[in-house]
């Protein structure tokens, strides 16, 4: 599946200037938001399904995962989960809902009924490419953009254009997270103008939501793109959405077992590092004058897992032994409630 618009490639660019798009109004109207805390508080808001009140849904999603740029040897294999894959979630209120997802051998259910929140799995290492689409469904505006408690993060720095290219006219809501004379990486989130958020892109991480259908007062989009890399070449994920009202069922809120560790959970846990770094590991001071983005997940055993490149402006062989010097390393892993606990790490270079 590829069904990403030429037009959002250009615009998706990693560092360009967007000297192409020039901008289509001198003032925002009236009646938009004022500042990047609307913005996005308005987006979160139209997306969000499961909140206090809303409608209970259905939500089934059939997807393909793709391999990650891992830059392996002639004689490493693969370290990815990839193939097709389906994720449904049948949601009533907060607490009573149900989450099922399967990846080629990868298989989990995790459900909050009664007060309990219970997991199976048929592993306890979730695959890089389930916690990337859990986190585009459940989280497609990062909490610190769009909440109030962490206004003194995500409100600072942000600039808002309109901007046009052809009839297509969208407000870019941008910031410029860091970066040296070599690149910078960006912060960008576009919008239609009626505030339906269409597209981000975050450090080389783009997702393109398509075909937006209204559901109870929210919007869903109907397909989502993932895809990474300096041009926005590399697919990651290609997922398509169907959504309806919610049939209850008692069954199949019936887990048996009991309650699930708190760091075994489906939902994504997130981190960002940002190099050079004094407290980074020791082949980063090496690394200075590079410009590149990346992720992967620490296991619940302290293990690196699924390491790839996001996005690379610089000479491959000089990241070769850090993704090397990552697979083979081993940290404490993260803990809640001293419970051990996957973590996505998006790292970056500049």
């Amino acid at each position: 599946m590829n069904r990403f618009n030429p037009f959002y490639l250009a615009l998706a660019g990693l560092t360009l200037s967007f000297s192409a798009m020039a901008p289509a109004f001198a003032q925002v109207a009236a009646s938009e938001p004022k500042n990047s805390i609307e913005w996005f508080s308005r987006a979160s808001d139209r997306m969000n399904l499961r909140l206090p009140g809303c409608a209970p849904f259905h939500l089934k999603v059939t997807f393909h995962a793709y391999p990650g740029m891992e830059l392996l040897g002639p004689k490493e294999k693969s370290d990815f989960i990839s193939g097709d894959g389906v994720y449904e979630e049948t949601w009533l209120a907060p607490h009573q809902w149900r989450r099922e997802v399967t990846l080629a051998s990868y298989h989990a259910i995790e459900v909050d009924s009664n007060g309990v929140r219970k997991m199976q799995a048929s592993s306890d290492y979730e695959p890089s490419r389930v916690l990337t689409l859990l986190e585009a469904l459940l989280s497609p505006i990062p909490r610190n953009y769009a909440s109030k408690e962490f206004r003194h993060e995500g409100a600072s720095g942000w600039k808002i254009e309109h901007v046009t290219t052809g009839n297509l006219s969208l407000v870019r809501i941008s910031k410029e997270m860091f970066g040296n004379d070599q690149g910078d990486f960006m912060a960008s989130y576009y919008f239609q103008p009626d505030g339906n958020l269409i597209m981000t892109n975050d450090r080389g991480l783009v997702t393109l939501r398509e075909g937006a259908v209204p559901f109870a007062g929210k919007v869903v989009p109907k397909h989502l793109s993932i895809k990474a890399g300096k041009a926005v070449d590399r697919d990651l994920l290609e997922a398509d959405l169907a959504i309806e009202a919610a049939q209850p069922n008692a069954a199949a809120f019936d887990l048996p077992g009991g309650p699930a560790e708190p760091g075994m959970t489906l939902r994504s846990l997130q981190h960002e590092i940002r190099m050079p770094d004094p407290h980074s590991p020791a082949p980063s001071r090496n690394l200075v004058s590079s410009v590149f983005s990346w992720q992967a997940v620490i296991d619940r055993h302290g293990r690196y897992r699924e390491v790839e490149v996001l996005s690379n402006q610089t000479d491959t062989g000089v990241i070769l032994y850090f993704l090397d010097f990552l697979r083979h390393d081993h940290v404490h892993p993260p803990e809640i409630d001293g419970f051990n606990c996957e973590l996505m790490i998006v790292g970056s270079f500049a």
